[in-house]
């Protein structure tokens, strides 16, 4: 039977995320939402942790990239808040499909200013993976690459793509036009500009405010084929997919966790009828269900975390974090709904940040 106990030293970083997120993260959730976007005094905290710069100390990175470490980190964040998580994970992914998927030149050139002490915390990264007609999933990317010379033409869109406005290292999922979905999986870094490319930065959000995003549109843009992250269906580009995939799942699994550890200790402090209304089935039997889904969806989570680590790869490896990713987002939702449930009324009132979460999570989608 597998075993997922973290080692001693991703105990210890899981411990300091989990600091960071009770103690600098959830405080500055809702005042966050309301500037929509995360505070430059935060983003100092958090890099001065080494947690945004998992990258080869020859770049000025901390070390190897895990995805276990990650999945803990990530859990430990969205646990303070889905939003500011994601804000935070949006922009890492950027500099983290270098890392896995990009040349030797290419991550030279844009992972050693992500890692600089000085510039690092004014640079922010971004990954255009889901598209308007489709989920995260390697299968639903439509958005095509057409080899033309030594140039590439794209066409398509991309949707939700966190800091895609202001970013200043853009990366895009594509698929080779006429190869299969299996081998033609490739990225590109995107120009900030260029005739046919169109950014629009989402305005009026649900959820999520606080991580900034934008659309893409692709008409016949053309880029030249060294943008193209290493070669075509290399096998760094579906890690960095999957990477993202594990992540997320980790944020969502983080605000299933919050949610039920408020919505619980509000039902043990609510009375109702002379007792905590936490002593009634019917409240009972709510928290309980969302304690053993979160379990569920949170053992998908480090199984997919375990074989990306131990280099599992192709179909398999996709399989396992698509399907990890898919039910985080079930039970974020479904925890976040159930916990304004339990709370009543209540639960829609902004002095709890329940009713926040719930739109975090509706969002991730």
């Amino acid at each position: 039977m597998p075993n997922f106990s973290p080692t001693e030293e991703q105990e210890e970083i899981r411990r300091l995320a989990a600091s960071l997120a009770s103690e600098q993260i959830r405080p500055q959730g809702r005042q966050a939402e309301k500037r929509g976007d995360i505070s430059p005094a935060l983003i100092q905290t958090i890099a001065q942790t080494g947690l945004t710069t998992p990258f080869p100390e020859i770049y000025g990175g901390v070390g190897n990239l895990e995805a276990v470490t990650y999945a803990l980190i990530a859990e430990e964040l969205g646990f303070g808040d889905g939003a500011l998580a994601m804000n935070v994970v949006g922009s890492l992914m950027g500099p983290v499909a270098v890392a896995l998927a990009g040349l030797e030149s290419q991550q030279e050139e844009y992972l050693r200013p992500f890692c600089d002490e000085q510039t690092g915390l004014t640079l922010r990264g971004s990954f255009a993976f889901a598209e308007r007609t489709g989920s995260y999933a390697l299968a639903d990317i439509s958005a095509t690459a057409l080899r033309e010379g030594e140039s590439y033409v794209l066409n398509g869109s991309k949707r939700d793509v966190i800091h895609g406005a202001q970013a200043t290292l853009r990366v895009g999922l594509f698929r080779v036009e006429g190869v299969s979905i299996n081998e033609g999986i490739c990225a590109f870094i995107l120009p900030a500009q260029a005739e046919g490319m169109r950014i629009a930065p989402d305005v009026q959000k649900l959820g999520l405010t606080a991580a900034p995003s934008a659309a893409y549109s692709f008409e016949h843009v053309v880029v030249s084929a060294s943008a193209m992250l290493g070669e075509a269906g290399s096998a760094g580009v579906v890690r960095a997919a999957t990477f993202y995939n594990i992540l997320r799942a980790g944020v969502a699994c983080g605000m299933a966790r919050a949610a039920l550890e408020y919505a619980r200790d509000y039902a043990r402090e609510r009375y109702a009828f002379g007792r905590p209304i936490a002593s009634y089935q019917g409240i009972a039997f709510i928290v309980a269900e969302m304690a053993m889904k979160l379990d569920a969806a949170r053992l998908m989570l480090w199984n997919a975390a375990s074989r990306w680590d131990s280099g599992v790869s192709g179909v398999e490896l996709v399989r396992v974090a698509e399907a990890a990713q898919y039910q985080a987002m079930k039970i974020g939702k479904s925890a976040t709904i159930d916990a304004i449930q339990v709370m009543g009324g209540a639960g829609f009132i902004q002095d709890h940040p329940v009713e926040m979460w719930m739109r975090n999570a509706a969002a991730m989608e």
